[in-house]
């Protein structure tokens, strides 16, 4: 499902902006939102499921205007969202919280309900702990309950607010691989911190700085952004004085530099290595 964001701009009281002027276009496929912690990743999020509208700007989702009640109402109908913090009722099995979900959700045929509620715990790998309490769910049973209810309506959007944060790696592993599939016949919008989860389950990445959206295309092509400019330093070589360290070991350290730094070799960029540059570059 399409989204299309033009000129779009959050101002809070005190003149704080959190967005400024965003023009983000997505036809379909997953893609990784980036942004440091205050970038406006979370504020775009809202904006884009009608929680929250932009001091100015456009907003559609599927071809429908958020700034009319109309508009928003049927596009709302047709985004799944997964917040950062999701605090399902411990009380309740999965299997009852997503039927309560979906009763929230306008799912009113019983019959059609209980196969859709199966249907989803299946898919998330919950089939067999669907009659136990959340209460004694683990992280990621808890996170993989949440993908579950953002999909009841089977919507055309999915937007997940930081899905993998707190997961051990088996659970991080799982859970992108839940992504990659679920980005195959929908549009999904991943906003994370960890650039792991964008090079494994998405195919273009959106990069924020300071509200401003300063990347926005194939996942390769941020870590192009890089190319020439990253370089492997030996630990007792300096890594010179207009580079950043990327990454460091007791063999050396990886760098992304201006200009080559002594005794530096030139390696092929990550995404890491691409982001890193990019907001080395932004003016902010």
């Amino acid at each position: 499902m399409a989204i299309e964001m033009s000129g779009v701009t959050k101002a809070f009281r005190g003149g704080v902006r959190a967005l400024a002027g965003v023009d983000l276009r997505v036809r379909c496929g997953t893609v990784g939102l980036l942004g440091a912690n205050g970038a406006g990743k979370t504020t775009l999020l809202r904006v884009l499921t009608g929680a929250l509208r932009p001091t100015a700007g456009r907003v559609a989702v599927g071809g429908r205007d958020l700034a009319t009640g109309s508009g928003r109402r049927a596009a709302q109908r047709d985004i799944g969202y997964l917040p950062q913090e999701l605090s399902p009722y411990p009380d309740l099995t999965g299997r009852e919280f997503l039927d309560y979900m979906a009763l929230l959700k306008g799912i009113g045929d019983r019959r059609f309900r209980r196969a859709h509620v199966a249907e989803l715990l299946a898919r998330v790998g919950l089939t067999d702990d669907g009659a136990r309490r959340i209460a004694a769910y683990s992280g990621g049973m808890r996170r993989r309950l949440g993908i579950a209810q953002s999909l009841l309506g089977d919507p055309g959007l999915l937007v997940l607010d930081e899905p993998t944060a707190g997961l051990d790696p088996e659970e991080r592993m799982r859970f992108r691989s839940l992504l990659a599939d679920l980005g195959r016949d929908r549009t999904v919008v991943l906003s994370t911190h960890l650039l792991d989860d964008v090079a494994q389950a998405c195919s273009t990445a959106a990069v924020l700085a300071g509200g401003r959206l300063v990347f926005h295309g194939a996942v390769g092509d941020l870590a192009a952004v890089a190319r020439g400019r990253t370089y492997e330093v030996p630990a007792d070589a300096p890594a010179g004085a207009r580079s950043t360290v990327v990454r460091a070991s007791p063999a050396g350290q990886r760098v992304v530099a201006g200009a080559a730094p002594p005794r530096g070799r030139p390696v092929a960029p990550t995404l890491e290595d691409g982001y890193i540059a990019l907001l080395r570059s932004d003016p902010g």
